[in-house]
């Protein structure tokens, strides 16, 4: 008896597809995603801030210039959010950023997993 591995892994493998591609498209739209560098008393790091769409699907982190920062319920107004993510620091003791090889963007939670939007933040003027 020959045992057939290959049709059931595939459609395993299209039914998961779907699901994400499905997944990526009720993520929330981005409006007017900015960031401005700040330098202050010993502190260096981006204000930034944007809206979405809908907060269905929570924001949970933002990724601006390599650097990661968490988003605490502070952080948001509605549907929008202003993020500081410092990338270093003086005043706190020992303090390292979390940095990462994303590019810039937001993670969002889902019920099954945490997912990736990149993000094209634009400099404001100070």
């Amino acid at each position: 008896m020959k045992i057939n591995i290959i049709a059931p892994s595939f459609l395993i493998s299209i039914s998961g597809l779907m699901s994400m591609s499905c997944t990526a498209n009720l993520l929330p739209k981005v409006t007017e995603p900015t960031y401005q560098t700040y330098d202050a008393a010993g502190e260096k790091g981006y204000h930034v801030s944007f809206e979405l769409s809908h907060d269905s699907i929570p924001a949970t982190s933002v990724v601006i210039n390599r650097v990661q920062q968490k988003i605490s319920t502070g952080n948001k107004v509605g549907l929008k959010y202003k993020v500081n993510v410092i990338s270093q620091s003086r005043k706190i003791l020992g303090f390292k950023p979390m940095i990462t090889d994303r590019e810039n963007g937001i993670f969002f939670q889902t019920d099954t997993a945490e997912i990736f939007k990149p993000v094209d933040f634009k400099l404001r003027q100070k």
